[in-house]
């Protein structure tokens, strides 16, 4: 593959890890973390009330509900906390994978081009 069909196909390999990463977020789950939702709980009436954290990305969690900021069990990117961290994974993971898929393309068709299967 010459480098300038190389640099294109990593180009869209990354754009398409991005959008995948990105996208993921709508995948959802609660728990184990925990986090605040409240004050007046406990046998006194105030001491914290904990609650599983909704969190959304796959196949790393990177977006956490923040509860006293933003819409309870709705994840929002301008309102939760967003850790940089397991985005950045789940981009490095995306990139992998599509990387090996358009590997593999490209092995078989080369094969079919050189006639032999």
């Amino acid at each position: 593959m010459p480098s300038v069909t190389k640099v294109i196909v990593t180009g869209l390999t990354l754009v398409m890890a991005i959008t995948s990463a990105l996208l993921s977020v709508y995948v959802e789950r609660i728990g184990p973390e925990q986090v605040i939702y409240g004050n007046l709980c406990g046998p006194t009436g105030f001491d914290f009330c904990y609650k599983p954290a909704l969190k959304g990305g796959f196949p790393f969690a990177y977006l956490f509900d923040a509860p006293s900021v933003s819409r309870e069990r709705q994840l929002a990117f301008g309102e939760d906390e967003l850790h940089a961290g397991g985005l950045i994974t789940d981009v490095a993971a995306y990139f992998v994978i599509f990387k090996l898929i358009a590997w593999v393309i490209s092995r078989r068709r080369l094969k079919i081009k050189l006639g032999t299967k």
